[in-house]
């Protein structure tokens, strides 16, 4: 494949990308509406910390004078623990099939028990390391009347909390529905993770640009994270790790910077910032150890390097565009992608405010499926703008070896290119089918019109010589100027009578022209009649001396008679 070929099959390719993640982007409203519309309305819960001594109530009655013992707590701690929720609520709808669900955060174990005014009781387990119902989600199947009142009271324990836990009841049908759209929007961008992630490793395999390298990385690390995040190992591989999960999400700033090191060339259009890179690398570095030393407070710990990678990231990208470099308005468009979803996620991660919209986390992986697209765009764009440097490079280097070759003032080749085509002859003697002529000869005469007339006459007498030889019009005619009146030609043999015979008469066609004191001298030799190529020069130069020694003899000759 040409090199200039690549980016625009990348960018089409990329296109295509594109349309998959807009349609996906298309299923969140699908998705808020699902759960705005159908599901059961409840007030904020009352928290409070589980007691290992703690005994459920057993009755709908019991639950006042149960929550009456326990002191509320204004928010979970994100450093986890374990925990109640209680929360009442009424059915006013004519379904008894539900869905009572935790949703928002990561959670280890999680048990509901519904209590209900008509004596009804129900318990479901589910979290982290239990067979799920539901695919990417914790919820539990329930039995609901209509009109009656019931308590949801919810355990729930953790190492941490990647953000505050949030409680919701809706119908099954609509559960199920919300949940499968879900897992397929949140498969379809993993997927295209994979895609964007292999195709950027194939291309370092191409070109070796380490920029390629760590971007192909950087979203295999950001895939890893974000399938730990929703679980996907967990239900489908039946993989369960929950102390690597932030190893992923904390090492998103180490490849990414060393992915804009080398793309947006920071250590010399910025050595401050490639500092301030070195440091927060460094940093992410060393935290990662806490994602299982430190496991209650790695999700804070990763956000705020997060936060600072991603500011300094899009500071880089507009230090570097406002210094020329074309491709970094794609890297700052991708940082701009995945700041908008990081400044709703983040600080809920950070335990600063709870999460401002539903479902932030698949709106913050669809914001980084946008970012990895838009961050491969700027690498094909760089990729382009490589290639047509090149191509530039190449005509420029061509155009200059060609100008090397040529003559400027006859517009013929040069001394450079007929020792050049010189050596490409190779056969000589008895293996010539067709013979070649090499003719020399030297301007007579041209000190003296240079002399008396100035050199502008002269150069006009040497382009007059090459204007009447290319006028012979014959077939792969070979001009050179090698010297200052020196000139070599080579053509068919055939055609050398015809050569021969317009050199006699040179004079009389300088004279028609005004250059009355010039000739031309001029000798020949065939590749039939010789060896080797300095055999064949020497020949033809031995004839043009011997022609001209000849010359010198009739002007003293008639000199004497004069």
């Amino acid at each position: 494949m040409a090199p200039s070929e690549q980016p625009r099959i990348t960018t089409h390719i990329m296109a295509r990308i594109l349309a998959a993640i807009l349609g996906i982007a298309l299923l969140l409203p699908l998705l808020w509406s699902a759960k705005v519309n159908a599901a059961v309305a409840l007030d904020a819960p009352y928290q409070f910390v589980a007691a290992d001594d703690d005994v459920l109530p057993t009755a709908f009655d019991a639950v006042p004078d149960w929550l009456d013992k326990h002191k509320d707590i204004k928010r979970l701690p994100l450093s986890g623990g374990q925990f109640y929720l209680a929360v009442p609520f009424m059915v006013n709808e004519n379904r008894s099939d539900w869905v009572v669900n935790l949703h928002n955060s990561i959670a280890e174990k999680v048990d509901y028990l519904v209590l209900g005014r008509d004596g009804s009781r129900q318990l479901a387990s589910s979290g982290y390391y239990a067979p799920y119902q539901y695919l990417f989600d914790y919820g539990r199947n329930v039995t609901l009347r209509y009109g009656v009142e019931y308590w949801l009271l919810v355990r729930v324990e953790s190492r941490y909390f990647s953000s505050f836990p949030k409680l919701e009841i809706n119908p099954a049908p609509e559960h199920r529905q919300l949940t499968d759209g879900l897992a397929v929007a949140v498969l379809l961008c993993l997927g295209g993770l994979l895609f964007i992630a292999f195709y950027n490793l194939l291309i370092y395999g191409s070109t070796r640009d380490k920029a390629f390298l760590y971007y192909g990385l950087y979203v295999i690390v950001y895939l890893l994270g974000w399938a730990f995040t929703f679980h996907v190992p967990a239900q489908l591989l039946g993989i369960h790790a929950i102390g690597v999960h932030h190893v992923f999400f904390i090492g998103l700033p180490i490849f990414n910077i060393l992915f804009y090191k080398h793309f947006l060339q920071l250590p010399s259009n910025s050595p401050r910032l490639w500092r301030l890179s070195q440091y927060l690398l460094w940093a992410c570095i060393l935290a990662l150890p806490t994602s299982w030393l430190l496991i209650s407070y790695t999700a804070i710990i990763a956000s705020v390097l997060i936060g600072a990678w991603i500011v300094l990231a899009i500071v880089a990208g507009n230090v570097c565009l406002m210094k020329g470099f074309s491709p970094a308005r794609y890297f700052i468009m991708a940082f701009s992608c995945l700041l908008l979803p990081a400044m709703l996620i983040l600080p809920g991660n950070m335990g600063l405010t709870s999460d401002i919209i539903e479902y932030a986390e698949f709106a913050t992986l669809a914001g980084g499926t946008a970012d990895a697209l838009l961050l491969s765009l700027a690498l094909a764009n760089k990729l382009k703008l490589l290639s047509e440097e090149r191509k530039a490079y190449i005509e420029e280097l061509s155009s200059a070896w060609e100008k090397a070759r040529v003559d400027s003032l006859t517009q013929i080749g040069n001394r450079y290119a007929f020792d050049e085509y010189l050596q490409t002859c190779h056969t000589f003697g008895e293996a010539v089918t067709k013979p070649t002529a090499l003719v020399l000869l030297d301007v007579d005469g041209i000190k003296k019109v240079n002399d008396t007339l100035g050199h502008q006459v002269g150069d006009e007498l040497l382009r007059t010589l090459v204007q009447e030889l290319k006028s012979l019009d014959i077939p792969k005619l070979k001009l050179f100027r090698v010297g200052g009146d020196e000139f070599a030609l080579f053509l068919d043999g055939a055609f050398l009578s015809l050569v021969t015979s317009k050199l006699e008469n040179i004079e009389t066609i300088f004279a028609r022209q005004g250059f009355t004191d010039a000739g031309v001298s001029f000798g020949y030799a065939l590749d039939s009649e010789v060896h080797k190529s300095h055999e064949w020069l020497r020949s033809a130069d031995t004839s043009m001396y011997s022609l001209k020694a000849e010359k010198r003899r009739e002007l003293a000759v008639d000199a004497m008679e004069a």
